[in-house]
């Protein structure tokens, strides 16, 4: 029986549970299947981060981005910047050569400011994580630390389209369509918990 620590040993599990020598090779692709899975479904505090830059007109986002939660200013107050679509950015700000931003865009690896920054503005955003993905050299996250499970039969759902296919599919399926759930449901409660602490805190001064 084989516990799953690390990415050798989700190979060797996944091979084990497939019981099909032919399609051992494909176990990295079934990993890799499942973690895309992961990153659209999950919603958890630990794939969420933060990162500070000094403004500039165009910043390249985080190599691990995989959704914005919140940009500001670091000034006093801070300021929220307001979103805007690229075309939008270049429109409305074209004719304003440097100021104190006020609105961000999005593209493909950029952030887009407007106006383009008029000083070393600190710039911090909070954005979800995409997962590190598992190789042999990069060999573990937090993922398969807690939820090994999950990784395993989100693999194995993918080992179906090499062939892989029996009676316990849809058992699989309704487990980790369960095991997302849970996952997400016990990230929101940790952010209720936080919230929960903080205005008590808040009352407790008062």
């Amino acid at each position: 029986m084989t516990r799953i620590t690390d990415y050798d040993s989700l190979v060797t599990a996944i091979v084990d549970r497939m019981n099909d020598a032919a399609l051992s090779d494909y176990a990295p692709e079934f990993i890799q299947m499942a973690e895309a899975m992961f990153n659209r479904r999950l919603g958890n505090l630990e794939m969420e981060g933060t990162a500070t830059n000094t403004a500039t007109a165009s910043m390249a986002l985080p190599t691990d981005f995989g959704a914005m939660k919140s940009i500001y200013l670091d000034t006093d107050p801070r300021q929220p910047l307001a979103p805007m679509t690229a075309a939008q950015i270049r429109h409305y700000w074209a004719a304003q050569t440097t100021g104190k931003p006020v609105n961000y865009a999005l593209t493909s690896n950029e952030i887009l400011l407007g106006p383009a920054p008029d000083d070393a503005y600190d710039v911090i955003i909070t954005y979800v994580r995409t997962l590190e993905a598992l190789t042999d050299i990069n060999t573990t996250n937090w993922l398969l630390e807690k939820h090994p499970d999950l990784y395993l039969y989100g693999s194995l759902i993918h080992a179906e389209f090499r062939g892989w296919n029996d009676d316990r599919l849809p058992l699989l399926n309704n487990a980790v369509e369960g095991m997302i759930a849970e996952i997400n449901i016990s990230g929101n409660r940790m952010r209720t918990a936080t919230g929960l602490r903080m205005r008590s805190s808040a009352m407790e001064r008062i």
